[in-house]
């Protein structure tokens, strides 16, 4: 956090993404949205997040406001939001159910999770089809399991959500299109963090599927099948689906290793 003074007013700047507040990033993403300019983008920001009044806002020098505001660069840079800072949500046609995300860094998540938002994911980071931010979401949020104050003590899980089903999505989706957009773009960014992230933590899985598959499609298909030890039943599959994300990405991790050994060792013929 970033410590300012003006005049006698003390106040914090978040200094990267993950020091952002809930409030902060739905302010980001409602700016993103504006389609202003990088300056405009910064200034309007710095003042919401400074929370003074418009006499003490022009009271600050101009130098003083450029090097505030050079401070908020990180926004406009890689998105490393890997904090779920958007835990729940609620839709204001059914305020008594609420729909609940990932933890952070989707910790708790599930690989099949990760890998159906990751295909909405880069569907509306390519064409902006809204419909595509509202399957994301569904994907994300979903429904508490019953009792599960009670079930949380008997079971290894940690994630209080029902398990996905690709036939609830689209009824979901529908509910959950309602949302203000800042609200769903505000999780886009975050899932856009985490996935961010994966590429530094499991090196060569990612070096392995950009090498190893033609197109985006099958370069998961590929790496799934090699740690389920070559078998395509849906037995296999689905557990493989259904496990840990990142207990999935750390034995992919060990199967890229063992492949770019084996690669380096015994060289293709060209």
């Amino acid at each position: 956090m970033h410590q300012v003074q003006i005049n006698d007013v003390k106040r914090s700047l978040p200094s990267s993404w993950n020091e952002l507040t809930r409030k902060q990033l739905i302010m980001v993403s409602r700016s993103f949205n504006n389609k202003l300019t990088a300056v405009e983008f910064k200034v309007q920001l710095l003042f919401r997040f400074l929370r003074i009044g418009n006499r003490l806002w022009k009271s600050i020098p101009a130098d003083e406001m450029h090097g505030l505001s050079i401070s908020l660069n990180y926004l406009l840079e890689k998105v490393s939001l890997t904090n779920a800072l958007i835990s729940s949500i609620r839709i204001k046609r059914f305020p008594w159910v609420r729909y609940y995300g990932p933890s952070d860094a989707m910790e708790t998540s599930t690989f099949g999770e990760f890998t159906k938002a990751q295909v909405r994911y880069e569907e509306y980071d390519l064409t902006h089809d809204t419909a595509k931010l509202d399957e994301l979401v569904a994907v994300l949020f979903r429904r508490k399991k019953s009792f599960w104050f009670i079930r949380r003590h008997f079971c290894e899980s940690t994630d209080p959500r029902v398990r996905f089903i690709d036939r609830t999505l689209p009824i979901r989706a529908k509910k959950l299109a309602s949302l203000p957009h800042e609200l769903k773009y505000s999780i886009f960014l975050f899932f856009s963090g985490v996935y961010g992230s994966l590429p530094d933590k499991f090196p060569h899985v990612y070096r392995h599927k950009s090498s190893s598959a033609n197109d985006k499609s099958t370069g998961w298909a590929t790496l799934i099948i090699s740690l389920a030890d070559g078998k395509t039943d849906d037995e296999s599959l689905d557990r493989i689906m259904n496990s840990n994300l990142y207990n999935v990405f750390l034995g992919l991790e060990q199967k890229a290793i063992e492949y770019f050994e084996f690669i380096k060792k015994y060289p293709p013929n060209d």
